[in-house]
Parts: C-alpha cells; sequence; structure tokens
C-alpha cells in the first residue's frame, strides 16, 4: 500500500504522522474536522490576509513525491512512494488520461493536485520526470511545485478523481549514475555504487555538506527556527598529539571520502603528507598513513563509513553564491533579529490570551511588561500587533468567539473576528 507523510501545517516540517494514500483520498472527498476551515478559506478567498491565514497556520499538509525520516528535506529522503504529485494552477479542465491516479480542486478552489504513479523516482531525476509528465498528460504544471520535497495543504473535492488501475510512468534514466549529493544514506552511509551526475567530475573538494540543501532551490540561504541543523564539516586541530593522531587522521579522511565520491588516494597522500608536517606531534610514519589511507578507502567500497553532523547552524548559506563576509553577517543579523522579534510577540500573546481578568483587571502595556519580564518600551514597540484584539478582550471578552470557526457556521463578521484571533495565537 502507498504510504505518505503528513504534517501539523504548512510551517512544520516535522512529521507528524504516515497515512496510506487511500485514507487521504478519501479525506479529500468526504472531510473532516478540517472541512469548516477549508470551506471558511474559500469564503474569504485568494488573496487575503484571512485565506493565507487558514492556509498556513491551521490545515494539516501532506508530501506525496518520497518518503523522509524525522522531518521533511532533502538530505532527509529515505524512499520514492511510487507517486509524484503535480500541481495546476489555472482553473482549466484536466485532460483525459490514463496515467492519472488522482485528481482534486486545491484549497483556493481555483487549481488542481495530481497524482500520478511512478517508478525509479530520485531526487537526482524528479524535475525532468516532473516535466515529462506534465507534457504526457498535456496540462501547464506549476514550476514553482517542482520540487522533490513539495507540500500541499489538505483541501475537499467531493468529486475527486480515482483511478486506481492508472497507468505508471515509468522513467528510463540515460546514464545509470547517482548524484553524491542525493545519496540515499543508510544509517548515514555511503552506498559503494553512488557517482557524481549531470556534472562533470571535479578536483574541487567538498569540505562540508551545505550544497545538499541547495540540490533543487536557488535561494541564497535557509533558516531553522525551530532548532539549529546539523550538518557534516569535519575539520583538523591546530596540533593532534600521540594517542590521537591515527584516530584524528582516519575521522578526517573518511569524511572527506563521503563527501567527495571521486577523492583520490594519490590527493589523500598529498594532504596526509601536508597534515602530517604541520599537525602532528609527534609524526606518523609512512606505513601507519599508508594503512590510514587505505582503510579508508576500503571502508568507502564497502559502504561502511559513516557521516558524522559534528557541527550545528541556525542559517545555512548556498555555497555557489560565494557572499563576502559582509553581506553574511547583514543577513545573519536581520534573520536572528526576526526570531527574536517572533519570540517576543509570542510571549505577549500568550499572556495576553491566558489573562486573569479577575485578579489582575485590565489589560495594559505596564502590566504585561512586568508579567513578561519585560521592559515597558519593549512592549510597548510590539503592541500594535495585539492593539485591536486587547481592546475586545478588555470590553467584551469575546474568547468564546474562537471556537465559533469550528462548532458553527459562521457569518463572515464572525469568522474574520475569529481568524484574527488564531492569527495572532500562531505568531
Amino acid at each position: 500500500m502507498i504510504q505518505i507523510t503528513r504534517y501539523e501545517s504548512i510551517r512544520e516540517p516535522k512529521i507528524k504522522d504516515i497515512v496510506g494514500i487511500d485514507e487521504y483520498l478519501k479525506t479529500i472527498k468526504e472531510g473532516d474536522k478540517y472541512f469548516p476551515l477549508i470551506e471558511s478559506a474559500r469564503m474569504f478567498g485568494k488573496p487575503s490576509s484571512n485565506y493565507d491565514t487558514i492556509k498556513t497556520t491551521m490545515l494539516p499538509t501532506y508530501r506525496f513525491n518520497f518518503m523522509f525520516k524525522d522531518s521533511a528535506s532533502n538530505i532527509n529522503i529515505t524512499s520514492p512512494t511510487g507517486l509524484i504529485y503535480l500541481d495546476m494552477d489555472d482553473d482549466k479542465d484536466i485532460p483525459e488520461s490514463e496515467y492519472i491516479y488522482a485528481s482534486w480542486k486545491s484549497l483556493s478552489n481555483k487549481g488542481y493536485g495530481i497524482l500520478v504513479k511512478v517508478d525509479n523516482l530520485t531526487l537526482t531525476n524528479f524535475m525532468e520526470v516532473y516535466t515529462q509528465i506534465s507534457e504526457l498528460i498535456g496540462i501547464e504544471s506549476d514550476v514553482n511545485a517542482r520540487k522533490a520535497t513539495q507540500q500541499t495543504v489538505q483541501s475537499y473535492d467531493k468529486n475527486l478523481y480515482h483511478n486506481p488501475n492508472s497507468k505508471i510512468f515509468n522513467y528510463i534514466e540515460n546514464k545509470k549514475v547517482s548524484s553524491l549529493n542525493i545519496l540515499k544514506k543508510r544509517g548515514r552511509c555511503l552506498d559503494r555504487d553512488d557517482t557524481f551526475l549531470d556534472k562533470p567530475i571535479s578536483n574541487d573538494i567538498r569540505y562540508n555538506n551545505m550544497d545538499d540543501y541547495f540540490i533543487d532551490s536557488d535561494k541564497s540561504y535557509i533558516v531553522f527556527k525551530e532548532k539549529k541543523e546539523p550538518i557534516c564539516a569535519p575539520y583538523m586541530p591546530i596540533r593532534v598529539d600521540k594517542g590521537n593522531r591515527n584516530s584524528c587522521l582516519f575521522y578526517y579522511f573518511s569524511q572527506l571520502a563521503i563527501l567527495n565520491n571521486t577523492i583520490s588516494k594519490n590527493y589523500l597522500r598529498v594532504l596526509a603528507e601536508s597534515i602530517n608536517i604541520h599537525v602532528m606531534k609527534p609524526k606518523l610514519s609512512q606505513k601507519e598513513i599508508n594503512s590510514i589511507i587505505n582503510s579508508v578507502l576500503k571502508k568507502k567500497e564497502e559502504g561502511t563509513l559513516e557521516m558524522f553532523l559534528n557541527q550545528e547552524r541556525r542559517i545555512i548559506f548556498n555555497p555557489a553564491y560565494n557572499m563576502k563576509h559582509k553581506q553574511i553577517m547583514e543577513i545573519v543579523n536581520k534573520e536572528l533579529g526576526q526570531m527574536t522579534k517572533e519570540k517576543t510577540k509570542a510571549f505577549i500573546y500568550a499572556i495576553v490570551e491566558d489573562w486573569d481578568f479577575i485578579g489582575n483587571g485590565k489589560i495594559t502595556q505596564k502590566k504585561v511588561a512586568t508579567t513578561i519580564g519585560k521592559s515597558l518600551p519593549t512592549v510597548k514597540r510590539y503592541w500594535h500587533y495585539f492593539k485591536a484584539y486587547i481592546a475586545d478582550l478588555n470590553s467584551e471578552f469575546k474568547r468564546d468567539k474562537v471556537s465559533s470557526v469550528i462548532e458553527d457556521k459562521p457569518s463572515k463578521k464572525a469568522l474574520e473576528s475569529s481568524i484574527s484571533s488564531n492569527v495572532m495565537m500562531r505568531i
């Protein structure tokens, strides 16, 4: 049975659970507890802030192309699902095709999600397969959705199309090789059969795996807001004393071998000579160095080298952009400042939402500042985000209206008030 991954919302890459494709299609066709929110989003329409709020924070999402380990990212891909997801934005009829496994109206009700069964799908050939299948069934698919990690927000379509006996698209590769960047790391080990694809073999050496994050993305950097991202970035200390020399050199060379599938024995020998002169105290014998190099290459051939994620990054920069230090620091300061801002806003909202009116009386800036342990100027700086909401709480105590968006079919005015409250809850 085909399985796919489900997520809390667009903003949450961590896998919530795994569901069967039949269960997913039934949910789209028959609806579930999220149906009132989907109807509300369609009532507000695209584009609108209320539509965006429902779409990005209140509805679960699904990924159809690949299965992942823990969270959705290229480096966490474990296997293809057997499906590929195509996104069609235009409100046009979908041509009849024996390759279409399922199709349904998108959340906006102005586009379609389309599934096709596929064999031999990999991260390397994904974009090519996406394009070929789009042309095969005769649609103008959304190129922005041409990503291995593409997700789609839960929708509803009572007229969902499903053909369990659809044809399978068999992709045939021109060259039977695959990219080091998209290794299926079995327990983070190197696969012995992997070689570079779609790029000439180069003498350039990778010293970290940062470019793995930008295989199908032209972004200049990625920010990890929830927690820092572990990466592989091996390094040699400026001095290694007796007792640690062999293990240290083996570790360093093993990581270089994982990061650079075409690294040569001669390159490792030249590098070892330099390290031996400048780092090892005392120097290793030539016999010891040869033994370490041979051991690394043997384990590489066996597929038993393990990748160590020895560093963490809040922000990962795309090596292809070759940004200067000043540019990098400007981005770091901006992004970290934004995260601090969002954290402060979340603190303020948490206090406001659980405000004890009986014990504390009316909500004021000074009382909030005292409660969260921030200065009054800091609270004033963010007050405009909550001013209207706090005014409602102080005058009418409208908290019960938040739940009415799900329990009763609301008027547009009541829904707008509820959505506004939910926006705050997710800041």
